[in-house]
């Protein structure tokens, strides 16, 4: 019986501790302005590889969102990547790591990018404002 309990307790330990890990989330807003589309262009691991993720996003949609998890294999080895335009051909424009993954996976992390007429924003926080951190590149 003293096993029993003692094989309970370590396997309700260890289901407890390992639960499932939250998955990490890319947001991109698109606030440019009424009629102005945000073309998104979005990689995964280098900035050198082609894009397999593309999305226009019309102003005031909801977002477009990337879902995943860390790579549990390799430190530092989940990193995304995404072109966001707007403008002809397109005039407006800048690549970004959206995200990068610590040394340790995490989970349930957050990156929020927020296309306007002045720039890029971010934030980490669901709950904090953005700031304004990049200026759109010109073409």
């Amino acid at each position: 019986m003293d096993h029993l309990i003692i094989f309970l307790l370590v396997t309700t330990m260890y289901f407890g501790i390992n639960e499932a890990c939250k998955k990490n989330h890319v947001v991109i807003h698109n606030e440019l302005g009424p009629g102005i589309d945000l073309n998104i262009a979005c990689r995964q691991f280098s900035i050198e590889r082609t894009p397999s993720r593309f999305h226009t996003l019309k102003y005031k949609d909801p977002f477009y969102i990337i879902e995943f998890a860390d790579n549990n294999q390799l430190p530092h080895g989940e990193k995304w990547y995404c072109l966001l335009s707007h403008g002809t051909r397109p005039k407006y424009w800048f690549d970004i790591e959206v995200y990068a993954q610590a040394y340790y996976p995490r989970c349930g992390q957050l990156r929020s990018w927020i296309a306007r007429k002045d720039g890029i924003w971010f934030t980490r926080r669901y709950h904090s404002p953005p700031g304004h951190v990049l200026d759109w590149k010109i073409q």
